[in-house]
């Protein structure tokens, strides 16, 4: 019998960290969204041979590491089943873009293979294997269960970051998702290195950023006040972004989507963010018309003043609130 394992995960937005500095105890902390405009598609399988991995070149070293982490982890396992196995990246979520493209790749190749050699783990468990989690928990429970999601940060005795909340994301709200494919946010040791060296937070924009999400952001989200709930994105989003300003040159990573995001604000939206370190900007709105709307107004501002056009997309994007599709698929 042939068993193949599909995963299919989920892009996410990260909207925000509660406490850089953790001077309560508890640091980052994060707010996220599980979106379906982005997917990372993995399939695993035993064979009957030395078959080759199927991965896009850009992406081998990252899934060779993985499945080679994994292997050492898992190696009595492993040993115990004969036949090879075959690795096949179908699809991916563009890297370094702010959708969390490296949590996703990690947990469904993780998943896939313990799902194959019936190792019965959950997913937190799988992306401490995996070296995932060590900053936000968004994409580990985007994974899990999609929907609108809060995590508590990182304890003293934290592997990964508890969920804290998570709501379903009314079903006609929409996201303008505003990309720049030419550029990328920060990544890599860039990222270690600003961590490390950003000046201290200040408490007392960590406690407002706080407040705004459970008094504001959360009730907003429940009530189905996209006003509120636009206006405390922005808020919190204001905070850290000036923060990270030192770092990514701005507010907002790409100058280009700056300016779009600004004309999504004159015309009245509230709800403008970036997601993570860019470059990719979002809106968020209470309808598919409205979002078709906004995405025809920028589109027409990149028609008509911007260079290199080709290098932007904008698109209507929905929530995920099932987080990722397991399928188990058996032939003869």
């Amino acid at each position: 019998m042939d068993t193949v394992v599909r995963i299919t995960a989920p892009a996410r937005l990260h909207l925000g960290f509660l406490d850089l500095n953790g001077a309560a105890g508890r640091k980052f902390g994060s707010i996220g969204l599980a979106i379906d405009s982005h997917h990372t598609i993995v399939e695993a399988r035993f064979c009957t041979s030395d078959v080759q991995h199927v991965i896009p070149d850009h992406l081998r070293t990252k899934v060779d590491t993985l499945i080679n982490t994994f292997c050492r982890h898992f190696a009595d396992i492993v040993r115990q089943q004969p036949s090879p196995v075959q690795v096949s990246i179908l699809q991916s979520i563009p890297e370094h873009a702010g959708l969390g493209s490296g949590t996703q790749l990690a947990i469904a190749v993780g998943t896939a293979l313990c799902r194959l050699y019936d190792i019965l783990i959950d997913t937190p468990t799988i992306a401490t294997i995996l070296d995932r989690g060590s900053r936000s928990g968004i994409g580990i429970a985007a994974f899990d269960q999609g929907g609108f999601i809060v995590d508590g940060g990182l304890g003293a005795q934290s592997a990964v970051p508890p969920l804290l909340a998570r709501h379903t994301y009314p079903e006609d709200w929409r996201i303008v998702l505003i990309m720049e494919q030419t550029r990328q946010g920060v990544h890599g040791q860039a990222e270690t290195q600003a961590f490390s060296t950003l000046p201290p937070f200040p408490q007392s924009q960590s406690h407002a950023i706080c407040h705004l999400t459970l008094m504001a952001l959360l009730p907003a989200l429940l009530e189905r006040d996209i006003a509120l709930f636009g206006q405390s994105i922005t808020e919190i989003q204001n905070l850290i972004g000036d923060h990270f300003s030192l770092v990514q040159g701005g507010r907002y990573t790409s100058p280009a989507i700056a300016q779009l995001l600004a004309q999504a604000t004159t015309l009245g939206h509230t709800g403008i963010a970036q997601s993570s370190w860019g470059p990719t900007g979002c809106v968020f709105v209470d309808s598919e018309a409205a979002a078709l709307t906004l995405t025809k107004h920028l589109e027409e501002t990149v028609e008509q003043h911007f260079d290199n056009k080709a290098d932007y997309s904008i698109m209507t994007a929905q929530a995920n609130t099932i987080g990722a599709v397991i399928e188990l698929n058996t032939a003869s």
